[in-house]
């Protein structure tokens, strides 16, 4: 009797080693599937308005100060209507490159007086590929692209100043839990 009850087992542990096998296996197989690269997601911005960043600096470069600004939305063939009217500290920064002003009185309202005759115009364009490999609970994403903008700053309804302002290269690296993604990615909205 002892000699079959040997006998009854030993099958039994084979069915056991196969399983301990396979489990190594799927483990295997989801840690190799966890540091897969993937693509994440694309932010495009106006990038239907240009063919390329040298484009947009192309179009920028052609337009001289003076021109009427008629003249400039048509030199550069996009209606005004898409791009974002410029704060007075927007364009202050645009065209200063900082926001504080010093000076007397009498200077500063001169100043201010000058910048109120501005009017800026600007328009995003942005294009970042973001791809990322997922850790043990975090996942290391790559955006790389770059993110652009272009200023017009008319005064008195002539040109003063058009440039090609922001990132020309984004290449960044970040780290983020898994968890805050999937929330993100599933609900809109990060905890």
């Amino acid at each position: 009797m002892l000699a079959q009850a040997i006998n009854v087992g030993s099958p039994g542990s084979g069915t056991g080693l196969f399983f301990r096998k396979s489990g190594i296996l799927v483990v295997s197989c989801i840690a190799l599937f966890l540091s897969a690269c993937m693509p994440i997601g694309n932010q495009e911005i106006n990038t239907t308005l240009f063919k390329s960043k040298e484009d947009m600096k192309m179009r920028a470069a052609e337009l001289k100060p003076g021109m009427s600004k008629e003249a400039v939305f048509e030199q550069i063939s996009i209606a005004p209507e898409n791009f974002s009217h410029m704060s007075t500290p927007e364009v202050q920064m645009s065209i200063y490159g900082n926001s504080m002003v010093q000076g007397s009185p009498e200077q500063l309202e001169q100043f201010k007086q000058r910048l109120m005759s501005y009017e800026g115009y600007s328009l995003p364009y942005r294009e970042i590929k973001s791809s990322g490999s997922l850790g043990f609970g975090t996942m290391k994403v790559n955006k790389s692209g770059y993110d652009l903008k272009l200023v017009l700053i008319f005064e008195k309804d002539h040109l003063l100043r058009a440039s090609v302002d922001g990132n020309q290269e984004v290449n960044q690296d970040e780290n983020q839990y898994l968890w805050n993604a999937l929330l993100r990615k599933s609900t809109g909205v990060g905890f």
